[in-house]
């Protein structure tokens, strides 16, 4: 969320895409790339979601939120002008040299240049692999880098980008004038895709971000979040970009709200957009009344939430599923931790336990949905919210007023 909006005026602006969530167009993310790199992406989180009529197990594992071993992150640069050929992996890596010059013996600028040369690996899992090809992918968290040059759209087939996102105001509200203004004369775009697990504050998404800033800064780009939808330019970039105690979560997703069927009118739910670059569910709070400050205060509950799964969905090198704690406390830090810590963004409250316990279940997928990517909900803990007469909204309530103080 940039910060020039505070998060009660993103959230009230956001509202103004609700019909356009309600018909969502083809969004591009990490299936959106090429035929090369879709087999990639479809690693992420989890199989399936349980259908509303799914056996008594299904209904269980929904109660399981596993995360992905392994994920990427694209990232679309909208290039000014006619560009000649998509550079070459050896072109990357002189750029990152001259922009880096003096840091090159730096461990995580040799990796870089390693991420930057090396072809996306298979998953572990591929047939074809011998057992020490199959042992050194599982260990690895650097997974390969997918590079390419295409046009925005092509006669006949949906463009990269969607032009209604790339003319809506709140997906390039953070574009200068000028900016906005050089969008329909980017008619080609570089696509730059990291493959990486959450290790070492993930470290894949970390340098996939260096990379971008100074592959666009040299050709004068502007960077596009398929996950998201947000297009900036490269100065906002760099300010969000994610920091290597992963204390800034909030910088790489957005909160997004949709209407709330399950409750009926005059509710809202939340929904998050980018969590599947952190191998993680996508993350949905609902019951919320549309009342700014109660969205305000839910928001921040949901960003510390995803700060959670962010630190807990580090990958388990030994090959084992990292799953979610069945219940889940949250404390007050960690929603200050998914801002950076940054002052006056997180009400304090006195007297209040600064704290709340919650569960995740993943719902059945919706047609607004990430594309392939699964939501889970936040609910009460299973003692509660499994038993007859739970009451979502009720609890929403309770838990903001534990955490936060509000209302």
């Amino acid at each position: 969320m940039p910060r020039s909006l505070p998060p009660v005026a993103s959230l009230l602006a956001l509202l103004a895409l609700l019909a356009l969530a309600a018909c969502p167009t083809k969004r591009e993310d990490g299936s959106a790339q090429t035929p090369e790199s879709k087999a990639e992406d479809d690693a992420g989180p989890v199989a399936q979601l349980p259908s509303l009529e799914a056996p008594d197990e299904d209904e269980e594992a929904a109660h399981h939120v596993v995360f992905a071993d392994r994920t990427s992150q694209t990232y679309l640069l909208l290039l000014p002008g006619e560009p000649g050929p998509a550079p070459t992996r050896e072109e990357l890596a002189a750029e990152v040299r001259k922009a880096l010059e003096g840091a090159e013996d730096e461990p995580e600028v040799e990796l870089l240049l390693q991420l930057i040369a090396s072809e996306p690996a298979p998953p572990a899992t591929a047939p074809d692999l011998t057992p020490e090809e199959r042992e050194s992918i599982r260990h690895r968290d650097l997974l390969g880098l997918h590079v390419d040059l295409l046009p925005l759209a092509e006669q006949g087939q949906d463009a990269l980008i969607p032009l209604e996102v790339l003319r809506d105001p709140i997906s390039t509200r953070a574009l200068s004038d000028e900016e906005r203004a050089s969008l329909p004369a980017r008619r080609w775009v570089l696509v730059l895709q990291a493959h990486y697990r959450n290790r070492y504050a993930l470290r894949g998404l970390r340098l996939l971000q260096t990379l971008v800033r100074i592959a666009a800064r040299d050709r004068g780009a502007l960077i596009h979040d398929p996950d998201t939808g947000e297009t900036v330019g490269v100065d906002v970039f760099s300010e969000r970009r994610l920091q290597s105690t992963v204390g800034n979560v909030a910088d790489q997703v957005i909160v997004v709200p949709f209407p709330d069927p399950r409750h009926g009118e005059g509710f809202v739910r939340l929904a998050t957009r980018g969590m599947r670059r952190f191998g993680a569910v996508d993350l949905e709070l609902d019951g919320l009344p549309a009342d700014p400050r109660i969205l305000e205060a839910a928001t921040h509950l949901v960003y510390g939430v995803a700060y959670r799964m962010v630190r807990d969905g580090e990958y388990d090198q030994e090959g084992f599923a990292v799953e979610a704690d069945d219940v889940i406390e949250l404390q007050r830090l960690d929603v200050e931790r998914a801002y950076a810590g940054r002052e006056g963004r997180v009400p304090r409250c006195e007297g209040c336990p600064q704290r709340t316990r919650l569960h995740l279940v993943e719902r059945p997928e919706e047609d607004h949905d990430p594309v392939d990517h699964v939501v889970a909900r936040i609910v009460a803990p299973r003692k509660e919210s499994d038993a007859p007469g739970y009451d979502q909204p009720e609890w929403v309530l309770q838990a903001l007023s534990d955490l936060l103080g509000v209302p």
